[in-house]
């Protein structure tokens, strides 16, 4: 199951609709097609999508809205996704419309348009979420003779509406649950949003040996002893090139040894493989955190290889550095994020139609508002100091 465009609309943090796009929208060269996967004739999905902005922009908000989109397509329980948050704010008489844009096994095309509403609750700080209109059509991917008539459900069949009065389907669990349980179809989705701050080992298990000396090539091995049978950790073992063994109990003593890149390389790059032989979205908050650029860029590349990536799965990161936008050879995969009186989320390829510029010059430039901070809030700040500093204040 691919998810190929969404859009969402009434969420109180953003200015306008949020609209997202997995597949290209711009013209797709011959060459460019190393980089994609190829999701029907007219359709290719892109294996890298970045987020960028300036601090407090709205990045990991709207990373969060595709994870919780995601979850929700997995029909789990609105009230039991983390990402809810969301829908903080929300009043009884509003509503958050959710269109979401996705292919199975490449045969089919759906949408699913999704209402929630909100309901008070006698517990303060909590709210209860319900689906109040569901709808879903079906069409079929081999009719699909142009990219712009893929997402246009206008003719198609709708085969599945909420009523409302369902016996077996909780208020807040999508109608999807019926077609994912028929065909045993689900989004993998390894959302490592929440790690973004926490750097401990959190996958256990033996390690390719080239990864640990990829990225750290003082280490001789690192493996974890595990009792099969319990699923408990025995003992780690840790050998660095002409030392002795360090025998640990817990993974939070790597962290006395492993450098903090060592560590998070060791999460992000080990589920990246298991989404990698799932066809599945990593979803990565502040892509460059503890890694240096070459190792951040080395990830990416893992996704952008049909060699290794033949299954569609693709990698969803935020970024504050543009350097690493240049990695990327197409404008379509890149969203602007920019908080202006609200999150504004914006493709490059649409605000940008020319492709001879150097993507990294056109972020910090601010050609186009909002992208750089301002100059005037430096200015600001520089003054503030100098005040301080020379017993002004």
């Amino acid at each position: 199951m691919k998810l190929l465009k969404m859009r969402v609309q009434g969420l109180k943090l953003f200015t306008n609709p949020l609209d997202i796009e997995f597949v290209t929208h711009q013209k797709v060269m011959e060459e460019d097609k190393e980089d994609l996967f190829k999701v029907s004739s007219k359709l290719y999905q892109n294996t890298a999508v970045a987020l960028i902005g300036i601090n407090a922009s709205g990045k990991t908000s709207t990373l969060k809205v595709i994870s919780f989109m995601m979850q929700m397509l997995n029909h789990d329980s609105i009230n039991k996704i983390e990402e809810k948050v969301i829908l903080q704010g929300l009043r009884e008489n509003e509503e958050v419309a959710l269109e979401s844009y996705f292919s199975w096994k490449s045969e089919y095309l759906y949408k699913l348009r999704t209402v929630i509403k909100v309901r008070p609750t006698h517990e303060e700080g909590k709210a209860d979420y319900y689906i109040s209109d569901e709808t879903l059509w079906k069409k079929e991917l081999t009719k699909v003779l142009t990219r712009k008539s893929a997402f246009d459900f206008s003719e198609s069949m709708i085969i599945q509406k909420r009523k409302g009065d369902e016996e077996f389907l909780p208020e807040d669990v999508s109608i999807i649950i019926s077609m994912n349980k028929k065909n045993d179809s689900k989004i993998y989705n390894k959302d490592l949003i929440q790690w973004t701050n926490v750097n401990l080992i959190r996958v256990l298990g033996d390690f390719p040996k080239e990864l640990i000396q990829y990225l750290d090539p003082s280490i001789e091995y690192l493996t974890f002893d595990l009792d099969q049978d319990e699923k408990k950790l025995k003992g780690i073992r840790l050998k660095f090139r002409g030392k002795d063994e360090i025998n640990m109990n817990h993974p939070k003593e790597v962290e006395m040894y492993l450098s903090s890149g060592t560590v998070k390389g060791i999460n992000v790059f080990i589920h990246a493989l298991t989404v990698l032989e799932k066809g599945g979205y990593l979803i990565l908050d502040e892509l460059e955190n503890h890694f240096n650029k070459e190792i951040a860029t080395s990830l990416l590349r893992l996704f952008m290889d049909q060699q290794i990536n033949k299954r569609g799965a693709a990698i969803i990161f935020s970024t504050h550095y543009p350097e690493i936008l240049d990695r990327l050879s197409r404008n379509d995969n890149i969203y602007f994020v920019r908080n202006i009186d609200g999150i504004r989320v914006d493709n490059l390829g649409r605000l940008l139609k020319r492709s001879d510029l150097k993507k990294s010059d056109v972020y910090q430039s601010a050609f186009i508002k909002g992208t750089a901070p301002q100059y005037e809030a430096y200015q600001a700040m520089k003054r503030a100091f100098s005040s301080i500093v020379n017993g002004e204040a």
